[in-house]
């Protein structure tokens, strides 16, 4: 147990050491050979203790890729922005479609934490990363959260960088009439490349902090 906390709190740890806030409700689910823990909600994510993990009731993740072993959720700024204006985006940089995939799309979790988890499953099936629409707001903007995921927690908080650095890309591109999406092909041949190649030594080690 004691390597699980150790894991989760370097982490989150690095969460909060980002440039930029990752949000209130940011955390972490972790699955191990002794089950699945998450930092508990509010949980203060740069000084993690023991009492802030819990393990959870879930055997596994609720992902259909049998490999992604982390989540991570947060409300970083231009993911956000994203989700209040309701604007899923396609790749439009090498390193999202290696890490994230061709695209990002909303999982609508309107109808409650059931929907929201299985539609969050079905985003992940071809990505690393999705955006939740959990409401509407008043000035109906959209309420939500992102989730990134991987093999690894190094693997989903990579993808938690590089989906808030290509979301940042995406809206500065829009005020010069849009950035050019990665022709599909192209990026799910990238992307698997990527997963078979150049992630593969890396992984070996990241995947083996958790015994």
């Amino acid at each position: 147990m004691k390597e699980i906390y150790k894991v989760i709190k370097k982490y989150g740890y690095m969460m909060s050491e980002q440039e930029y806030p990752v949000g209130k409700d940011a955390g972490i689910m972790l699955e191990t050979p002794k089950g699945v823990f998450a930092t508990k909600k509010g949980a203060d994510l740069a000084n993690l203790k023991d009492e802030d993990i819990e393990k959870t009731e879930m055997k596994q993740l609720p992902v259909a890729d049998r490999e992604i072993k982390a989540v991570v959720y947060s409300n970083t700024p231009f993911c956000m922005k994203c989700i209040r204006e309701k604007k899923p985006f396609q790749a439009i940089l090498d390193d999202m479609v290696q890490i994230i995939g061709a695209e990002v799309c909303i999982a609508d979790g309107t109808a409650g934490a059931q929907a929201a988890e299985e539609a969050t499953a079905k985003a992940l099936e071809n990505s690393a990363g999705c955006f939740v629409l959990t409401g509407i707001d008043s000035e109906g903007h959209g309420t939500g959260y992102t989730v990134t995921a991987g093999r690894s927690l190094y693997e989903a908080v990579v993808a938690m960088t590089v989906l808030e650095k290509s979301a940042e890309v995406f809206w500065l591109a829009q005020k010069i009439g849009g950035g050019k999406p990665i022709a599909k092909p192209t990026a799910e041949y990238m992307r698997e490349n990527y997963k078979k190649n150049y992630s593969k030594a890396e992984e070996e080690i990241k995947t083996g902090e958790v015994k």
